[in-house]
């Protein structure tokens, strides 16, 4: 199991040791992903789960990458859960990258 709890003060040096674990893990329950004109949504399906790692990880990019605006969305009757990344120019390209969203982009 990753470690990937959060104490307070939490800072930028906290973050950077449980990114990496937490990004994966996060990765590993996302069950589509949706592009959009100015970044992705990532959608972790009905997995009530993933709130919690995901919310950990917006918390952890909010430290490491301040530009990115991030939106946790939980739909109506128990819909699914979703993580909306978007920023500034060059948003994509740089999730696209750094999240390794190839794998659910069809060619």
């Amino acid at each position: 199991m990753v470690e990937y709890s959060i104490t307070y003060p939490f800072t930028r040096e906290d973050a950077e040791e449980i990114r990496e674990p937490l990004l994966s893990l996060v990765m590993d329950l996302i069950k589509s992903v949706q592009e959009t004109e100015d970044g992705y949504i990532l959608v972790f399906g009905r997995v009530p789960q993933a709130v919690d790692p995901v919310a950990k990880l917006m918390q952890v990019e909010r430290l490491m990458n301040s530009f990115m605006r991030m939106s946790l969305i939980m739909e109506s009757n128990e819909g699914p859960v979703k993580l909306e990344l978007t920023g500034p120019a060059g948003m994509k390209e740089f999730l696209y990258s750094e999240y390794g969203l190839k794998r659910w982009m069809l060619s």
